[in-house]
């Protein structure tokens, strides 16, 4: 079974769509991930509209500002949030906040099945509100949150650039930091790399501070070595005088 991490780190947010069919038990699957997403008080206030008529999909392309590259998609779901129902039991910040967080869930829950069957999706939240709730015949009161394109992806873009650990998380308050995060994290790969790298940086210190201490030495010591050298040349006999006690050999 894949680890849920590796396919939230390979998903993609897709551009182009490759028209061909998907089966309705892969597009089930995907809405059903939706269905059983995490909500406040389990209120589940979401509806899902799939649009596969090309018609319809295309028009959805127009209505999110000409957006055509997704009518290639086979299906578009729109998800929807039910406001009144998240009020009637948490006030306005069920209608400002728990609606869009159940949705965002849902909305999540979907990418990653749909990622999981081999299929790519995007989620697109530019699009005129107003004109989906007339195009599909949705209540006033129901409110668009996002379309999600479900298809066979053309190319899968190259992945995005993402923030390091160290400056997106703080620790029991507000910039608070910890010594080695990668370790805390479990992520030695990185903290290994960050040691070695920090060990190499402290030898080459030690190893440049240390010839320096050496070349000081032996400039201190060179004269002592030169009056040395001289006292040991006064007291050796010279090579090129010959002793009188020696006997010449032809």
């Amino acid at each position: 079974m894949a680890d849920i991490l590796d396919l939230i780190k390979s998903r993609r947010n897709i551009e182009e769509f490759v028209p061909k069919p998907v089966s309705w038990d892969k597009i089930s699957k995907i809405i059903d991930a939706g269905r059983h997403a995490s909500s406040s008080g389990n209120l589940q206030n979401w509806k899902f509209i799939v649009v596969m008529d090309a018609d319809k999909k295309q028009s959805l392309a127009e209505i999110s500002y000409d957006q055509y590259s997704i009518a290639n998609a086979f299906a578009l779901i729109i998800v929807c949030a039910d406001p009144k129902k998240a009020e009637r039991y948490y006030g306005l910040r069920g209608i400002k906040l728990y609606s869009i967080q159940n949705c965002a869930a849902a909305i999540q829950n979907m990418l990653l099945e749909a990622h999981s069957l081999g299929l790519g999706t995007r989620w697109i939240g530019a699009f005129d509100e107003t004109k989906i709730n007339s195009e599909f015949g949705i209540p006033d009161e129901i409110r668009p949150q996002a379309i999600i394109a479900v298809g066979h992806p053309k190319r899968i873009p190259e992945k995005p650039p993402k923030y390091p650990l160290e400056t997106v998380v703080y620790f029991n308050g507000w910039r608070g930091k910890i010594k080695d995060i990668d370790a805390y994290f479990n992520n030695y790969s990185v903290s290994l790399v960050k040691n070695v790298n920090s060990a190499i940086k402290n030898t080459k210190k030690a190893t440049k501070s240390t010839s320096n201490l050496l070349v000081k030495q032996i400039e201190d010591a060179r004269p002592k070595l030169k009056s040395l050298a001289f006292k040991l040349k006064e007291k050796l006999p010279n090579p090129f005088v010959k002793n009188k006690n020696s006997e010449e050999k032809d």
